[in-house]
């Protein structure tokens, strides 16, 4: 089937995290499609137009995706406007304005939209053909709007929506995204793990994505609690929930594809007689004998112990594929680690 070139726009909240999301989850399973530039916020990626709802579903960070038209300098925009109203194929024309950056911002918009008006063009309005006109320094991307995130694909799964809830839950957007970095393909033949599943978050977004996971947690409770949420969201059949301690062996050596998880960072998580750090170290050693080779680890972990994790990493043999920053609140930052072993 022949590729054309779409445009994917990446949410600005997390920007590093998106635009590794979507590499990864194309590697994953799209991996004929190629990445051919990005511009600011936007992605051009060479695709099968029958791939791209599969990699729209799966990414969480993905917030628009379009099929290109053109880009253009901003001073061609009308002259390209007029053209595409002529074309049989964009006869029931919406234009929509957005993404606008840069210099003279205010005097663009208020010239485009006098422009459309008098064109007799529909603007910033839903029709069958909407094309969306980002400017982004004297730049024009011009593409047809095919997928818009929507607040329903997370909402249902949202923590405190969980038959069981614990505060301070990962949002199940940057838990989708984490899945996402591991690479792990969506066709059920691989085992993810989350050793620290809390309530099951992390899970709960890799069974969206029909990828078998094992879960496992020290607190009983926070392990019923997963079972709970779990079987409520249907995901018994992808999902396993264990009793046990993520510092320690529980699991048959290279027996797991990915490892997915937010290590617990307050001090009423931490085992008692235990600390963060040697929880870490367990918890890193562990996953050294228990990931196959070449697989990935996505974990995250408060930004004042890099160096510390940065060594253990390296004595137990993993490469730092990626780091990426993520500013919870103002007393906490934490780094997003995508770790390989080697």
């Amino acid at each position: 089937m022949k590729k054309s070139v779409f445009v994917f726009r990446l949410s600005n909240e997390l920007p590093s995290i998106a635009y590794s999301e979507l590499r990864s989850v194309l590697v994953a399973d799209v991996p004929i499609a190629r990445i051919l530039d990005k511009f600011d916020e936007f992605v051009f990626v060479d695709i099968t137009a029958k791939d791209v709802p599969k990699v729209y579903e799966r990414t969480s960070l993905v917030i628009e995706v379009g099929e290109l038209i053109d880009v253009i300098e901003e001073d061609a925009v009308f002259d390209f406007i007029k053209s595409l109203k002529s074309e049989n194929n964009y006869k029931d024309l919406c234009v929509q304005l957005d993404a606008i950056r840069g210099f003279g911002k205010k005097e663009l918009i208020e010239a485009l939209t006098a422009f459309l008006q008098d064109f007799g063009i529909s603007f910033n309005k839903r029709c069958q053909n909407i094309v969306k006109i980002a400017s982004v320094n004297s730049i024009v991307i011009a593409y047809k709007v095919l997928y818009r995130r929507r607040k329903i694909k997370f909402d249902a799964r949202e923590p405190h929506k969980r038959p069981c809830y614990r505060p301070g839950t990962m949002k199940p957007y940057l838990a989708r995204a984490l899945v996402n970095l591991a690479q792990i393909p969506s066709d059920g033949t691989q085992i993810m793990l989350d050793p620290f599943c809390g309530v099951g978050g992390i899970v709960l977004e890799a069974c969206n994505m029909n990828i078998k996971a094992l879960c496992s947690d020290l607190d009983s409770n926070m392990v019923l609690c997963a079972k709970k949420n779990i079987e409520f969201f249907n995901c018994t059949n992808f999902a396993e929930v264990l009793l046990a301690d993520a510092a320690k062996t529980f699991l048959k050596s290279l027996s797991i594809d990915a490892i997915v998880t937010d290590p617990p960072y307050g001090r009423q998580s931490i085992p008692r007689g235990s600390s963060l750090k040697k929880l870490i170290e367990g918890f890193i050693s562990n996953a050294a004998n228990t990931l196959r080779s070449k697989k990935r680890m996505v974990f995250a972990i408060p930004i004042e112990f890099e160096d510390y994790v940065d060594a253990l990493l390296s004595d137990y043999g993993f490469s730092v594929a990626e780091k990426h920053l993520n500013m919870v609140h103002g007393s906490l930052t934490r780094i997003i680690y995508v770790a390989v072993k080697t």
